[in-house]
């Protein structure tokens, strides 16, 4: 469902795939390529919510913002059951299954672990991840960094196969 708020509405890259059973509402932009997949919500009420290019938002992710707004930037990967809000994702990384960012930043190249909390303004540099509760900070080695880098492309290639193949809501 993708549906306006007042004078607020989405606005969404002809080439980005929103599954017809995922939310995207408000103030929100996705950018080229990207794709929002089942029973995600990208929620721009209390503030903007801009998603870069090649980024997919994975399965029953929520995305919200507060007046500073949420930024994700391009080739992301938002996994699974993610809750990001007030937050800020450079390009080219990763927030994991079940990770939580509440007021983070994540560096470009940056990844939140799996089940990770990043609240309070944690901010997480280039080649390093966050893990645990609360999320402490490591370095991550090169083939993470390629590892995102190749799933960013092939979430593109499945949103064209499912643009393409599936039919109904």
């Amino acid at each position: 469902m993708i549906q306006s708020l007042g004078t607020s509405r989405p606005r969404i890259a002809p080439s980005a795939f929103v599954h017809p059973r995922a939310t995207v509402i408000g103030d929100v932009e996705i950018g080229e390529d990207s794709s929002v997949w089942p029973g995600a919500v990208i929620r721009g009420d209390f503030g903007p919510i801009r998603i870069g290019r090649r980024t997919s938002i994975q399965d029953n992710a929520v995305i919200h913002a507060d007046h500073r707004g949420t930024v994700i930037g391009d080739d992301c990967l938002i996994a699974h059951l993610a809750f990001i809000e007030a937050a800020t994702v450079g390009n080219a990384c990763m927030v994991a299954v079940g990770a939580v960012l509440h007021g983070a930043y994540l560096h470009s190249g940056a990844v939140a672990a799996a089940g990770a909390v990043l609240v309070g303004g944690v901010e997480v540099p280039s080649g390093c991840r966050a893990q645990g509760v609360p999320a402490r900070v490591v370095a991550i080695d090169s083939p993470t960094v390629e590892a995102i880098a190749h799933g960013a492309g092939r979430y593109v290639e499945m949103a064209r196969r499912y643009a393409s193949e599936t039919q109904g809501g």
